[in-house]
């Protein structure tokens, strides 16, 4: 009978410190991004600072593509790693635009209860 095993990449020890720095640079550049994105929408910062944002999008783009080299990540993963970083991408100005229009839709019924 055969027994399971569990198939796990191999991380060199040398290589440990940059794929913890690496995953730790995905999570700090993508609060960077989506706090500069959120700010420039609410027209706290100028809209130049967008450019600030893509540059941090950027270094997160780039650190995930590091994270994927360094822990071997299989194609499938790699890609899927890639997909997640565009949808990344979009997911600041969807939200916004969300709460944009249920805020209008608040309004909106909010003005139609006070005639009423």
């Amino acid at each position: 009978m055969l027994t399971p095993t569990l198939v796990r990449p191999i991380i060199a020890s040398s290589d440990f410190l940059g794929v913890f720095l690496s995953g730790a640079f995905v999570i700090i550049f993508g609060a960077f991004y989506a706090m500069t994105v959120t700010l420039v929408k609410l027209k706290k910062l100028q809209r130049g600072y967008i450019l600030l944002a893509f540059l941090f999008w950027g270094l997160q783009v780039y650190s995930m593509f590091y994270l994927g080299v360094k822990i071997h990540s299989k194609p499938f993963t790699f890609k899927a790693m890639m997909i997640v970083m565009i949808a990344y991408l979009m997911m600041p100005y969807i939200y916004f635009r969300i709460i944009s229009k249920s805020e209008e839709r608040y309004k909106d019924e909010k003005k139609e209860s006070k005639n009423v």
